[in-house]
């Protein structure tokens, strides 16, 4: 049999006896090539501890690599990085690939466009979309094809084309349920009560939530358990359900690969449902307002200005409203092209009242931060 589908076919049960011999394992024949299909396994199905170790087995050995070899490593590297939070470093590595004929060029334009996206850069994303379904459809490849829908339906979701998200979500749902795929229907579920979530709709948006959190927490697929913890515990906060978001805000607290934005906002809605005004105002000015601006996380930055302002209003501290307002609109204006063409607008003081209102009204709305 090819040592690369044995590899996929055996890898779980003989990754740890590998990884734990790796020096005599890499003295056989195919060592190199079936740890490079160890490791596209473990990062195609999100086991991010196992990819790590066997990451680290390649990079021993990197120096042995044929050119074949290196060419696929620097694509799976690419994809690693990305996973990793390493965004910009993953993308070159991925776009120095398009010249490799070792690389299939669908799956390169799949992760090209997933990482695309995971950058916000949406509309490049959404082409690289259309280019690896493209390349799919040509090869019949329907299971590739229904991912790249999901990719679609997301980027759709982060645009706040809500219609267009839940025509290509419902898709993806509607295609597992007759052609199994558990990952990606988990996947489609998550991302369905994530939209459900902005629309506003929290009863409907729960089910699907936690379907997805009991899949991701039983197979182990750590960041996608974190993301999903974030997303219920949000929705509890943001529904006014304060008791139920607790439990899931403690859970997600001790999570060892809770992203940085996403410890610092579940901290904020921590100290707003303990009613903690006080820790809550020190924990915004001198912790979470730093951190998301030098991060240039424009919308938790938002968020966290927009809560300052909330409880400078409810204390009428005029000097307060007065230096956060300002702080809300120099950041609008400088870091927000879209902002930015709408303030040409504001004519007047009345017109620039009320668009900050408009903006912290939609920032409300959408339910959570994008």
């Amino acid at each position: 049999m090819n040592m690369y589908f044995y590899a996929l076919d055996q890898a779980e049960q003989n990754a740890e006896m590998i990884i734990q011999h790796e020096e005599q394992f890499f003295s056989l024949d195919l060592g190199i090539q079936y740890h490079l299909s160890l490791f596209q396994f473990y990062l195609l199905t999100d086991k991010q501890p196992l990819a790590l170790k066997t990451h680290r087995v390649l990079k021993k050995f990197e120096k042995t690599f044929i050119e074949t070899e290196k060419e696929i490593f620097e694509y799976l590297d690419g994809i690693h990085q990305i996973k990793i939070g390493q965004l910009e470093d993953g993308l070159k590595k991925l776009e120095s690939c398009f010249s490799y004929a070792s690389v299939e060029q669908s799956d390169l334009y799949y992760h090209y466009a997933k990482a695309l996206g995971n950058m916000g850069q949406l509309g490049d994303a959404l082409e690289a979309t259309h280019q690896a379904m493209d390349l799919y459809r040509q090869k019949n490849n329907f299971k590739r094809i229904i991912h790249c829908t999901l990719i679609h339906g997301v980027i759709s979701l982060e645009l706040k084309a809500y219609q267009t998200a839940k025509k290509y979500i419902k898709e993806v749902i509607l295609h597992t349920s007759s052609h199994p795929d558990a990952y990606i229907k988990m996947s489609a579920y998550f991302y369905y009560g994530v939209l459900l979530k902005r629309e506003g709709d929290f009863s409907s948006a729960v089910p699907y939530l936690l379907d997805s959190l009991n899949y991701f927490n039983q197979e182990q697929i750590e960041d996608r358990y974190c993301e999903t913890l974030y997303e219920i515990a949000t929705l509890y906060a943001e529904y006014d359900r304060k008791k139920k978001a607790l439990p899931y805000i403690h859970e997600l607290l001790k999570q060892p690969r809770i992203q940085p934005n996403c410890l610092y906002m579940i901290k904020i809605y921590k100290l707003m449902i303990e009613e903690n005004p006080l820790d809550l105002k020190t924990y915004l000015v001198e912790a979470a307002l730093p951190y998301f601006e030098h991060n240039e996380l424009h919308s938790e930055y938002l968020f966290a200005l927009r809560t300052l302002l909330t409880y400078a209003g409810a204390e009428l501290d005029e000097q307060a409203y007065k230096s956060y307002t300002k702080k809300l609109l120099d950041h609008l204006t400088v870091y927000l092209p879209y902002y930015k063409k709408s303030m040409t607008f504001c004519r007047s003081k009345v017109m620039l009242f009320l668009f900050i209102k408009w903006s912290l009204v939609d920032l409300y709305h959408d339910g959570s931060p994008v």
